[in-house]
């Protein structure tokens, strides 16, 4: 009776460690499942958009909830023609640039933004102050990660000289009151100071529009743009958000800031070759 038992025990535990073959006769012992065909294809799991994968939830910094277990796990999308993976955090499309296992990326949040105020009698007059600072601590859960190591304690600072993709996003909040007619220009800019004792340099700026008609009240304006740049080590990074207004105003305050929300705002590097 022991030998039939031990025998028993000894093909269960074979079968546990056995592979399964699909569409071949050669197994090994390198893999749980092996698939071989050279006519067929396997079809993953799939959803039609987005907002049906797994762990997905509107109220989430990221739209997706944390989940250790579901970490390696494929979907295809066919709203975007793509797969996705899961990495414990959410679900990132395989054509991204920017991700928090990205070695060679950064995606810095805002830590402290600048209040930028208004004032119009016939035009408009904005006093932009100073400039919001992308040190945010690390969140994956915001994919917030600093794998450049960008973060210096009170810059954002290149370590590695090489060519660069630079990807710069502002949202802006607040609006207007009073009569007013016209139109509100939100502008970002990225400058650069390449050495410590050189002064800052515009790269780029991008502006967005808002039309004002006796109220602005609308939220959530934003800006961004992404650029190509070659930076030598040491070269400082800034955003420089600025307001102008054109419209008629008979008397009109206003009060804008700078979203720290990092959907809206954020910088984002990736090393695209070292020199």
């Amino acid at each position: 009776m022991k030998r039939i038992i031990l025998i028993i025990a000894l093909f269960f535990q074979y079968s546990l460690y056995a592979q399964v073959v699909i569409g071949g006769a050669v197994s090994s012992n390198q893999n749980i499942l092996k698939i071989q065909d050279g006519t067929r294809g396997v079809i993953l799991p799939y959803s039609n958009i987005y907002t049906s994968f797994p762990r997905y939830d509107a109220a989430a910094p990221d739209v997706f909830d944390d989940y250790a277990n579901l970490t390696g796990s494929l979907i295809y999308n066919k709203n975007d023609d793509q797969y996705y993976k899961y990495d414990g955090y959410s679900w990132n499309p395989a054509r991204q640039i920017q991700g928090i296992y990205q070695p060679k990326g950064s995606r810095l949040g805002i830590s402290a933004g600048i209040t930028i105020p208004c004032i119009s009698f016939g035009i408009g007059f904005c006093f932009a102050g100073g400039t919001p600072s992308y040190l945010a601590p690390d969140n994956k859960s915001q994919v917030l990660v600093d794998n450049l190591l960008l973060k210096n304690p009170s810059s954002v600072t290149v370590k590695v000289a090489g060519i660069y993709d630079i990807g710069v996003a502002l949202g802006f909040t607040g609006g207007s009151f009073g009569a007013q007619a016209g139109v509100t220009e939100f502008k970002l800019t990225l400058q650069v100071k390449y050495t410590p004792a050189s002064d800052w340099e515009t790269v780029v700026t991008k502006s967005n529009f808002s039309i004002v008609f006796i109220i602005d009240t609308q939220g959530n304006k934003s800006s961004s743009f992404a650029q190509t740049i070659s930076l030598p080590a040491g070269a400082e990074l800034r955003v420089v958000p600025s307001i102008s207004s054109n419209a008629i105003s008979g008397g009109a305050l206003s009060a804008y800031g700078t979203d720290t929300n990092s959907i809206n705002s954020y910088i984002a590097a990736r090393l695209i070759k070292a020199y």
